[in-house]
């Protein structure tokens, strides 16, 4: 006799292991803020990567207004207004990181928690029915 309580919590493991488990093996392995300065470290190094890319494209689509006004140019100006850019495109990137990784450990920790409370549930069952079949067999003999 198949018990379909025990099958409808299966399938919800079997469809948590296929769709959401290995995205949330971070959430088992790290606690929040190890998780979070993880992903923090990552965005630092593609955010900075990300924007010099972003300064040499520049770079190259203004190179003959750059060439025309190259001995005019203030290069402590332009270090500076590069510096305070980015800043400012860091701290913005930064804080996003922040929140969306923030957002997805708690959403990913939550969904483990109803695994966990799902296998718990299974192993009742399970634990359950083997009482009850060892107290039934005894009670043949």
């Amino acid at each position: 006799m198949v018990n379909e309580e025990r099958l409808r919590c299966m399938i919800k493991m079997a469809e948590f292991d296929s769709q959401d488990g290995k995205d949330c093996k971070p959430m088992m392995q790290y606690a929040r803020k190890d998780y979070v300065s993880l992903q923090l470290l990552k965005s630092f190094v593609g955010g900075s990567i990300a924007f010099f890319l972003l300064g040499l494209l520049w770079a190259l689509y203004s190179m003959e207004e750059l060439m025309e006004k190259i001995n005019s140019l203030d290069i402590l100006q332009i270090l500076v207004t590069t510096a305070v850019l980015y800043v400012i495109f860091m701290i913005i990137y930064l804080a996003a990181t922040y929140i969306i990784f923030h957002v997805k450990y708690t959403n990913g920790r939550r969904k483990v928690k109803q695994y966990y409370v799902s296998l718990k549930k299974i192993n009742t069952m399970y634990t359950r029915e083997e009482r009850l079949r060892v107290n039934g067999n005894k009670d043949w003999e």
